[in-house]
């Protein structure tokens, strides 16, 4: 499905937020009422009517921004995954650092940014919208799932590289530390209620316990 969206970029958008010395556009205030209420609304509830109305600008003047719901959705959960890739770029692995020490930090940023504000609401979107909007599943996994997967990878190939474990296929560790990343914030991708839960273990345990499953060289495999 391709979807039309506009560019927000502040480059582009002479009264994008931040700009105190002239009024938030419509366009502005059109997607941050639109923000609000896919706070607690699905897709199959979002209305452009109801937008407008909390925007306190009329359906004309939404409608001239975005050319339907799908649109406005679209948008306002794609300001979300920007600030996240903002996030994502700041994790990065140096093979020259102990492996315990780099995984440890992974976890830490990666619980992170899964339990920031932005995170949530895309994730309780995604929980609620993956069937009926599948756009949100796709754009989820692009942007945060593989990206985390392809760190955990390029890491794992590095310390190969290094001869600091065994070759192996980097994919199934990868996944499975993505996995008890996620799970560890009560992300399965279904249930919306477990998304605001405190974390179950910390970055360090996680951490710990993925490098016992690690085939470090000269070390007993891991039972």
């Amino acid at each position: 499905m391709v979807v039309r969206v506009k560019s927000t970029n502040e480059k582009t958008d002479a009264n994008a937020e931040g700009s105190a010395w002239r009024p938030a556009s419509s366009r502005r205030l059109i997607l941050d009422a639109a923000r609000r209420k896919l706070c607690d609304q699905s897709f199959s509830e979002f209305a452009m009517e109801v937008v407008a109305e909390e925007a306190g600008v009329s359906r004309r003047t939404v409608y001239n921004q975005f050319a339907n719901r799908e649109e406005l959705y679209c948008a306002s959960r794609l300001e979300l995954f920007e600030k996240i890739d903002l996030a994502l770029a700041e994790i990065q692995f140096d093979p020259d650092q102990p492996v315990e020490q780099m995984l440890h930090r992974f976890c830490e940023l990666g619980i992170a940014i899964l339990l920031s504000p932005e995170s949530l609401e895309l994730r309780a979107s995604r929980a609620r919208d993956r069937l009926s909007f599948q756009w949100i599943e796709e754009q989820y996994t692009h942007r945060i799932d593989d990206p985390l997967r392809l760190k955990i990878e390029h890491f794992l190939l590095n310390l190969m590289l290094k001869g600091d474990i065994e070759q192996t296929d980097p994919a199934p560790l990868a996944e499975s530390l993505l996995l008890a990343v996620n799970a560890c914030v009560g992300d399965d991708g279904n249930a919306e209620s477990n998304l605001k839960q405190p974390p179950v273990f910390t970055p360090k345990e996680i951490a710990d316990i993925f490098v016992k499953r690690l085939p470090l060289k000269n070390s007993e495999p891991a039972s």
